[in-house]
Formats: structure tokens, C-alpha cells, sequence
């Protein structure tokens, strides 16, 4: 194990712990190589903007530390049975098991669990979680753990070089196996190599590692319904049977074998004879004559055969056989039964001479993915899935060999294919992370090597191969594999390296998404959400590395596709994990709707986005919108208890009215067992960095972003500032920020809340500033600065609502940054009406009362409680309507009745004549109120919504409201 920093010396290298991508971004072009030289490999996020290391900011009490505390308890802990190590040998365990070595403990559970697709990605979000927590905390237990887990996938890593990956020992010489835990999957015979063929012989000897039902020993096709195959098993009791058919399945000529002649886990010879002149096919096992049954039709009759294949069908339901293959025959003449035994006794030491009668031999004596025809026909074969060193994961590396063309297997069926690049991106990333922010120089070196594995597998394919995987569902998820292998190319000690992990990143681009985001133009529809979110991170990546303006360009465009367009109240986004249409919200929210909304690791990913696309535009609403996500979805995904067994992190969070995260017997927090799914693994992660966007720096260190508003203390070493915020927030609108080590001219910027529409106002040690804040935007506060100096701002929270989309009518309720919701287990919308207790200065405050419990008010009789609450008390799961109907049937003001209809007539845009009357609020004064409803009325008129006698009838009751209307 390589020396690791100690803690003072990380303290140091603040630059080296900033590196860290969960944190930050990469410098652009030149400044990236120079990073990579100097240990900051991902420097200054290749815009004016850099962020703080997450040693640099320190959390106070508040919400997000209570979180946050949660969660590095269960880092510390986890799995409660007393032993430092226990947690990380849980998450070495499936990678030990896969590398061949002692496997001590058990597996996390979940997709963590032997035989899962998915497993090992839960670790890589456990190093990122240690690596977070150690950075930032300086306690050694994390430490400790970290090293130890790394020190050991190491060896995993190692182990799995040392592995058997080409060639087994076989019946004579060697033999080729097939299907995982091997990497090879199945051999791909030359197309037509049957051409011609009547009678024939396929002789082969194979050792079946398990009884398979359907699996094929071989296979000649030339489409779904013309084939030939050999299956060993066709049930648990039947086998083994060889087909020809020209009419599909319904119509095959069959020659079924004795049932179990094949044995299983000992080698034998099996042979098919087929004679055109006989009309007979026979079977042979080990040199005796098994089965025979009437063939009329001989491989010539199949036309051309063009999938030909030792070890698979043409079918996805049919698994890949699981057996070793050897000295495999084919001649193009009916053997006599003498002959097929003196095949099946043949002398294996014996140097057997070459027949003059074969169409193709293969003996799979050579090492490598080509399997030499030995006939002299020059027919080579190609073995599928090879494998390559620098290989590391839980799995065998046989589901990339499904993903990869030709086979491009689904999520489904018996050679089913689970995302494998999603977990490599999360074990690569959690790698990286351990090397950014402890220096463990080990961890680097791992990943650099599974780099290089990575570029041999996906440098064998055009654009248009790769395509065709990234566009698998879910199979073809990779995360943000572009990301992490764009930062290798900026640690890459040489240049060669540097080139071909950056066009490995490249590989990862889905053109099909990639090029309609660059044209700006929205095609997620139906898409699966977390799939496509990942790699825009990637994108900004490999742009802070070229240069290319196409890769910010996709990255910006896809965000504007999903903010505001498919965007919960919460943040999240996505139902059963899919993009549903632009623009519809909430639509279809029934008590028998599918729960499955906002699922976790998007709200993660999009943060992540969003971060990382203000490095380079310091656009506001970037801000807004990572607060609203953070505020609410990621704050409300940890739950309010503690758990060292379990994350109790959501995967989905229900958005349809009045269900809670419990449905039956079924809870959100323990989906798929409370550790091992994709969004326990983001929770590890989330919830120990929420510090890491509260600050930014300007790259000349001239300017302080201050962008969200956390008790909190940022050290700037560069600088020699250290600023302590003090607040209450988000259940209080104000904040101070206390300068208290340091001086000297900085510029200060400070974020005005879109939501801040009552007023926002800064004072620098007592003396309001004469400043211009705009609701969304930032304000600069330039001075030289002082230790003692003090900004205090105020910004008042006020109630609002946001509108669905779809439906305009269904809105939330907010306060402040804060998701207000409504506390009620009734499976259908309460209907709230505000319109008629509103004053001039249009405050939702005039008809919410607060209660005696901070942050919890009553309206209609209902209790309304911020989302980020998330069930406190064990086995209680509190019920709750994110979204409430509006309901103003009549246009009123205060108690002053118009008769005139308001929600049954809506302008273009969905909104009703009171919605258009009170956006404008504050009034000034009543006159100014009049004016306003005039105005409206006036247009209404205009566009024939309103009679003339409607127009009166509202402009009288709003004359006559004054005394209602005053606050």
C-alpha cells in the first residue's frame, strides 16, 4: 500500500482534495494539462468559476448537518457488528467471490447479492461516501476503511489478470470455455459456411458445466424460421435433440437423444450425422449411437445461413451455453457409425492427421478471440467476449460481451445485460474520488488500468456499433463513463495515454440524443431518465478537455429540457424512472397511478449537471433550481432516524396526492433492502456533501460566490480568508456572514433568491447597502474586508405557489425555498381557495396561519409541513399531497361577489382572470388595484371572454373591495 498524506498535509494540498469531481469540474483545455501535472487534475472547472474543497467548508447545526450526521454515522458503523472492517469486507465480497478468492462476511444485499447483474456498484459509492466523509471530518476511521478497501479490489484487480481468459485444458491440448463466469460467451462461425452442404457431419467434444434447458451446443440459420441446432437439454428431463427446419419451430425435423446422455462436468464426444440419401438423421454420444429419426432436409435447403454460432441461438430466450468446447468438426460427408467411435476413442496424445473431407475444424489451440480453422479452408472463427487486462468488478466480464455488438443483449431473458458501464463508471468514480481526497496514489493506479480496459474493449467499434449499445434500455446505461475517463486523460502521464482515454470518453456519446440536444430539439420523451442525465456531465468533461463548444452546447440544451419542462415541485424528475412528455407534470395522478415518481438519482445527477454548468455560466437560475432539488428531493430523501444497517434513503418519492412512503407493506426507504440499489448508493453520497456548492471562487481568486444559504464556515487558503455563516435557514430568511480571519479587497457576490420577493436587503456591519436586488440574480458587494466585518442579509419568505404545467389549476405550495406539504391521507386533491382572503398585498400569509411547531402551518384545516421532513418517528409514515387543486369558481374580491365565472375561463396560457390580477401584486395602494383589474378586464373583453355586462359587474366589486382588500 502506498504511503497515504496525512491529514495536515491533505490540509495543504487543498488543491489536490479540490480535484475531486463529485466537487468540482475540470479546467479547460491547456489549464487541464497543467492541472494533471501538478496534482490538480480537475483545477478551475474551465470557466471563471472554481469551488472549494470540501475540507475547505465546514457544516453547522442546522438541517443539512442533522442529515448529513445521520449518514456518517452509518459510514462509520455499518453493519452494526462491531468490526471496523466488517462494511468493507461486505462490499468486497462479490468481488472476491468473482476474482476467485476467499470471500469471508456476506454481500451488502439489495443489487448487491450473488447473481445480481448489477452488483459492485454499491461500492463504488461507498468509497465515494468514505473518501467524502474523511475529507470532510479528518477522521481516521474513514480512513481506514477507505485503504483497506481499495488495498484489497487491488488484489481483486490482480487476481483477475492472473485468470484463465482464453484457453482451458481441454480433451487434447486446449479447449475453449464458454459463458461466465468466463468471459467468452459464444464462438461466431463464417457466414454460409454451409453453402452446398447435404450430408454432413458436426462432430465436437464439449463438458457441460450445468444442465441448461434450451441451450445450444451449436447453430446454423438463415433467419428465425430456416436453422439448424444441437441442444444438450431441451427440459430437465429431456435431451439431448438436434432440429432442421425450413417453417420455424412448428415444423422441425427432430432426432431426440436418450434422456441424460450427455453427462455433465466430464468430457464426451457428441456427433450428428445427417444423410440425404437416407433421409436419416443420427446422434451419437461418446462414439454410441443415442438417437435417429427421419431428415428430410439438409443444411443446403436452409438457404443462406448467416448466423452461425457454437455455444447460442438466435433466440434471447435461450441461455448461452455454459460448458468447454473442444476439437469441434465439420465435414461434409456422412460418417459411418465406426468412424464417429474412432473419433469418440481417438488417442488425445496422438497428433491426429487432417482430414480431406471437412468444411471447417477448429482445435482453439490459439490464444486470442480468433479460433484458426485447421481444415486448410481458411475459416476462421471468432470468439466472442474477450477479455482484456486491467478488468475489475463483481461480475463476470461476460455482460459486456452480451452488451457489445453483435450480440447487443437486453435487460431481459436468460443472457440478460444490467447496465456493466454503470457500475464501472461508480467503481471508477469512487476510485478517483479516493485518490482526489485522501492521495491514495493506489487507487489511481487501479483506475488508470481499468481505463486502459476500457479503451481495448470500445476501440474495436465505429460510432455506429456504439450507438446501437447506447441505446439499449437500461442495458446500455453508463453512467457518466465519458466523465471519468475525460479526467483520466487529464492525470494521463504521457500523451498517447492522454488521446486514447479522451476518445474513449468519446465512445460514450449516444449521437442519437447528443446531436438533437445540440439543435436544441426535445426527444427525451419516453426515454429512461437516469440514463440520459449521467452523460451530460461527461460531456462538460471532455469539452473542459477539447474545447469542443458541441459538448457544452448538448450538456446546456438537455438541461433545458428537463428544467422547467419536467420538473416536479420537489425537483425531481421522471415517472418509473422514464421522461414522460414535455410540459406534462402532473397529469394521470390517481389512487391507482403507478407511485413511482422522482426517482433520487436523477435529483442527484441533475444537481450534479447543474453544478457543473455554472463553472462555466454563472446563469441564476442554475442556482434556483439546485437549491429547489437539494432543499427539497435530496434533503427529504434521508429519513429521520438513525440506521446503521440501512441507508434509509428513498429511490422514489411519490408526488400523487395524499400517499405516504409506505404503500402496503412496502417502504421507499428500504426499496430493493434499504443498501444495494442505485439510489441508496447516490444517498451514500449525497448526504455527505452538502457543502459543496454553498461557496465558489472567481479563478483569480478575486471574487466569493455565495450561493446557498447554510450554516456553514468556507477557509480560503488562498486568500487567507475564513467566513463563518450564521442561520436558521430555511426556516428563517435571514443569514449573516462574519469575516473571521483575513483582509483585503474581494469582491463578494451574493445570491438573490428568485422566491425573494418581499425585499432583500444587505448591510455590511449595520449600513444597508444601496443595492439593486432582482428576484433571480446576484448582487456584489466590492470593499476591502476585515476580520469582524459582518454582511447581514435579509431576504423574507413568503408563501407562494408553483403551477403544473399541464394543468394550472394544480399548484404547490411553497415558502420560501421550502416544498409546503399538505399532511392528509386521502388519495385524491384537497381543493384550497386563496383568492377571497387576499389583501393588496396579495400574501398567501392572509389565509395560512403558523402553528406553535416551526415550519408548520394550517390552512383549510389541513396542516401544511416542509417536504424535507422525512417520517421522525420510527413506523409512523406520514401521508402528504405535494400538490393541492386551486378552486376559485367566482371572480371575488374579499367578500364582494361578482357572479362572474373565474376557473371556467382561462386565457391561452391556462390562467384565469384572478391568476392575472394578483401576479401583479404588491399593489401600492387601491387605486392602483382598480387599475390593475381594469386592465385585465379590458383585455378579457377584448378576446371575448368577459361581456360587457361581466366587465362591470367586476369592476364595481373591485371599486367596493377597499375595505376588504386592506391589509
Amino acid at each position: 500500500m502506498t504511503k497515504q498524506f496525512t491529514r495536515r498535509r491533505l490540509l495543504q494540498l487543498g488543491a489536490l482534495a479540490a480535484a475531486a469531481p463529485t466537487t468540482l469540474a475540470i479546467t479547460s483545455t491547456s489549464a487541464s494539462a497543467a492541472a494533471a501535472h501538478t496534482g490538480g487534475a480537475s483545477g478551475a472547472g474551465g470557466g471563471p468559476v472554481e469551488p472549494f474543497a470540501l475540507d475547505r467548508v465546514a457544516l453547522h447545526d442546522g438541517v443539512f448537518r442533522q442529515k448529513r450526521d445521520r449518514m456518517l454515522n452509518y459510514a462509520r458503523n455499518y453493519p452494526g457488528t462491531g468490526g471496523v472492517l466488517d462494511g468493507p469486507d461486505r462490499m468486497l465480497h462479490l468481488f472476491r467471490a468473482n476474482a476467485g478468492l476467499p470471500a469471508p462476511a456476506t454481500w451488502p444485499g439489495g443489487w448487491d447479492t450473488p447473481n445480481h447483474l448489477l452488483r459492485g456498484h454499491f461500492t463504488g459509492h461507498y468509497l465515494t461516501m468514505l473518501s467524502q466523509s474523511y475529507a470532510a471530518t479528518g477522521e481516521e476511521i474513514f480512513l481506514e476503511k477507505l485503504d483497506y478497501l481499495v488495498e484489497e479490489l487491488g488484489k481483486c484487480q490482480r487476481a483477475l489478470d492472473a485468470r484463465a481468459v482464453g484457453r482451458v485444458t481441454g480433451r487434447s491440448g486446449k479447449a475453449v470455455r464458454l459463458s461466465d463466469p468466463h468471459p467468452n460467451q459464444y464462438v461466431s462461425l463464417p457466414e454460409r459456411i454451409l453453402d452446398g452442404v447435404t450430408d454432413v457431419t458436426f462432430a465436437v467434444w464439449v463438458r457441460l458445466a450445468a444442465t441448461q434447458s434450451n441451450a445450444r451446443i451449436f447453430h446454423f440459420g438463415a433467419g428465425t424460421n430456416s436453422y439448424l441446432s444441437l441442444s444438450p437439454w431441451v427440459s430437465a428431463n429431456m435431451g439431448p435433440r438436434f432440429v432442421i427446419t425450413t417453417g420455424g419451430s412448428g415444423n422441425e425435423q427432430r432426432v431426440d437423444g436418450a434422456s441424460n446422455a450427455i453427462p455433465v462436468g466430464e468430457w464426451a464426444h457428441v456427433a450428428v450425422v445427417v444423410s440425404a440419401a437416407e433421409t436419416v438423421g443420427r446422434l451419437y454420444v461418446n462414439g454410441v449411437q443415442v438417437g435417429e429419426g427421419a431428415i428430410g432436409l439438409t443444411p443446403a435447403d436452409l438457404g443462406p445461413a448467416v448466423n452461425n454460432w457454437i455455444g447460442r441461438s438466435s433466440s434471447l430466450n435461450d441461455p448461452y451455453l455454459n460448458a468447454s468446447v473442444d476439437d469441434f468438426r465439420i465435414y461434409h460427408r456422412a460418417l459411418t457409425a465406426a468412424e464417429v467411435q474412432a473419433l469418440a476413442t481417438a488417442d488425445p496424445a496422438a497428433q491426429p492427421p487432417t482430414p480431406t473431407d471437412l468444411v471447417a475444424w477448429y482445435r482453439f489451440e490459439e490464444e486470442g478471440e480468433t479460433a484458426a480453422d485447421h481444415s486448410g479452408n481458411d475459416r476462421a472463427a471468432t470468439i466472442v467476449g474477450t477479455s482484456y487486462p486491467g478488468y475489475l468488478a463483481a461480475f463476470p466480464e461476460g455482460q459486456f460481451s452480451r452488451l457489445e455488438p453483435p450480440t447487443l443483449r437486453p435487460n431481459s431473458g436468460a443472457n440478460a445485460v444490467w447496465a456493466p458501464w454503470y457500475t464501472c463508471h461508480k467503481i471508477m468514480r469512487g476510485l478517483l474520488n479516493a485518490y482526489h481526497l485522501t492521495g491514495n496514489e493506489d487507487a489511481l493506479e487501479i483506475v488508470f488500468r481499468m481505463g486502459d480496459w476500457a479503451h481495448q474493449r470500445l476501440s474495436r467499434y465505429d460510432q455506429t456499433q456504439l450507438d446501437q449499445m447506447w441505446n439499449i434500455y437500461s442495458a446500455g446505461e453508463a453512467g457518466s463513463m465519458n466523465e471519468v475517463m475525460a479526467e483520466l486523460s487529464a492525470l494521463a502521464r504521457n500523451r498517447d495515454a492522454k488521446d486514447r482515454y479522451l476518445r474513449t470518453a468519446e465512445a460514450f456519446t449516444f449521437t442519437t440524443l447528443f446531436d438533437a440536444s445540440i439543435e436544441d430539439r426535445d426527444v427525451l420523451d419516453g426515454r429512461h431518465a437516469n440514463q440520459y442525465m449521467a452523460p451530460n456531465i461527461g460531456y462538460l468533461r471532455i469539452f473542459e478537455q477539447t474545447g469542443a463548444e458541441e459538448y457544452h452546447t448538448a450538456a446546456k440544451n438537455f438541461w433545458g429540457m428537463v428544467v422547467p419542462h419536467r420538473t416536479f415541485s420537489n425537483g425531481g424528475a421522471g415517472r418509473s424512472e422514464h421522461f414522460g412528455v414535455r410540459g406534462v407534470i402532473t397529469s394521470g395522478f390517481t389512487s391507482n397511478s403507478d407511485p413511482r415518481h422522482a426517482e433520487t438519482c436523477c435529483a442527484y445527477n441533475m444537481l450534479r449537471l447543474t453544478r457543473n454548468l455554472f463553472f462555466h455560466d454563472q446563469d441564476p437560475a442554475y442556482m434556483d433550481f439546485y437549491e429547489k432539488a437539494l432543499h427539497n428531493q435530496i434533503l427529504s430523501s434521508r429519513r429521520d432516524v438513525d440506521s446503521v444497517t440501512a441507508t434509509e434513503v428513498t429511490y422514489h418519492q411519490n408526488m400523487w396526492p395524499g400517499r405516504s412512503r409506505q404503500i402496503g407493506s412496502f417502504v421507499e426507504y428500504s426499496r430493493y433492502g434499504g443498501n444495494g440499489s442505485c439510489c441508496n448508493g447516490t444517498g451514500l453520497e449525497s448526504h455527505t456533501k452538502y457543502q459543496e456548492s454553498i461557496y465558489f471562487r472567481s479563478a483569480d481568486e478575486s471574487t466569493l460566490f455565495v450561493n446557498l444559504f447554510i450554516a456553514s464556515t468556507v477557509t480560503w487558503p488562498g486568500r487567507g480568508f475564513v467566513l463563518t455563516q450564521e442561520t436558521r435557514y430555511p426556516t428563517e430568511g435571514a443569514t449573516r456572514l462574519r469575516f473571521d480571519r483575513g483582509s483585503g479587497r474581494l469582491k463578494v457576490k451574493l445570491r438573490v433568491p428568485s422566491w425573494a420577493v418581499q425585499g432583500y436587503t444587505v448591510r455590511v456591519n449595520g449600513v444597508r447597502q444601496r443595492l439593486t436586488a432582482t428576484p433571480g440574480s446576484y448582487v456584489t458587494v466590492d470593499r476591502r474586508w476585515s476580520r469582524g466585518d459582518t454582511i447581514d442579509i435579509s431576504m423574507p419568505f413568503s408563501f407562494r405557489v408553483e403551477k403544473a404545467l399541464n394543468d394550472k389549476s394544480v399548484q404547490s405550495i411553497l415558502y420560501g425555498p421550502t416544498l409546503m406539504v399538505v399532511r392528509d391521507a386521502t388519495p385524491s386533491y384537497r381543493e384550497f381557495s386563496f383568492y377571497a382572503d387576499l389583501k393588496l398585498d396579495g400574501d398567501l400569509a392572509a389565509a395560512i396561519a403558523p402553528t406553535t411547531v416551526p415550519m408548520h402551518f394550517t390552512t383549510h384545516g389541513y396542516t401544511l409541513a416542509p417536504y424535507y421532513e422525512a417520517d421522525p418517528v420510527p413506523g409512523q409514515f406520514n401521508a402528504y399531497h405535494p400538490y393541492m387543486k386551486r378552486v376559485e369558481p367566482e371572480v371575488v374580491f374579499g367578500s364582494q361577489a361578482t357572479g362572474v365565472p373565474n376557473d371556467a375561463l382561462r386565457d391561452d396560457a391556462g390562467e384565469t382572470f384572478l391568476d392575472r390580477v394578483w401576479e401583479a401584486a404588491p399593489f401600492r395602494n387601491h387605486g392602483h388595484f382598480v387599475q390593475r383589474v381594469a386592465q385585465v378586464s379590458g383585455e378579457w373583453l377584448r378576446a371575448g371572454r368577459h361581456t360587457e355586462a361581466q366587465r362591470k359587474a367586476v369592476l364595481v366589486a373591485a371599486a367596493r373591495s377597499v375595505g376588504d382588500l386592506r391589509p
